[in-house]
């Protein structure tokens, strides 16, 4: 009985093709996941901003109808005390200032402040400056807490102007570019911020 003689085969290593990617492979990847990237960076932008602007806008319309229960129910809007700030000129329409609404603003030096365009100005206005509208306020309503703000630099709203005795204006702070909702007028503007207010009725 003859036996057969195992074959040995031995793969040479030249012969083996490598299943790696090449460069240009790699970098067509590279490109397609970043094109991806930026496409969904810039969509989530959008979206983001969309839901600030229609926060701070929801917001702005709940001060203007508090400002209108408390109308509602004293005859007349909320007149900022004498002395908050000093030198206000008193309350009521001779309060020619500005005064920051409701809670929760950036802080600079340990206080928190609305606006902080310049240190000696009326653009200068401290959160505290509000505190004695909100209380009158509160006798109305419960004041929106403020959850969401657009800072650009040093300002954030919203604020309380006393421009005359027969003009009265509720501002808000949004980002560059946002159109002003209904009912409300275009303010001070840029590539970043854009100023959108409310003149009260004191007819």
């Amino acid at each position: 009985m003859s036996m057969r003689t195992p074959k040995l085969f031995f793969l040479n290593s030249k012969y083996i093709k490598s299943s790696g990617f090449t460069i240009v492979e790699l970098l067509i990847v590279v490109v397609v996941i970043g094109i991806l990237a930026a496409i969904v960076t810039v969509a989530y932008t959008g979206i983001s901003k969309t839901a600030q602007t229609a926060s701070i806008t929801s917001e702005l319309k709940a001060w203007q109808k508090l400002l209108e229960a408390y109308k509602a129910t004293n005859g007349a809007y909320p007149e900022p005390a004498a002395s908050n700030p000093t030198s206000s000129g008193g309350p009521g329409s001779s309060a020619l200032n500005r005064y920051c609404l409701g809670t929760g603003f950036p802080q600079s030096g340990g206080s928190g402040y609305c606006q902080v365009i310049s240190t000696t100005s009326i653009y200068r206005i401290a959160e505290s400056t509000g505190a004695y509208l909100l209380s009158q306020l509160s006798t109305v309503g419960v004041p929106p807490s403020n959850s969401t703000k657009y800072t650009y630099g040093t300002v954030v709203g919203p604020w309380l102007w006393y421009v005359n005795a027969t003009n009265v204006r509720l501002y808000t702070t949004y980002p560059g570019g946002t159109t002003c909702p209904t009912g409300a007028t275009t303010g001070y503007g840029n590539a970043d911020r854009q100023d959108c207010y409310f003149i009260l009725d004191y007819s």
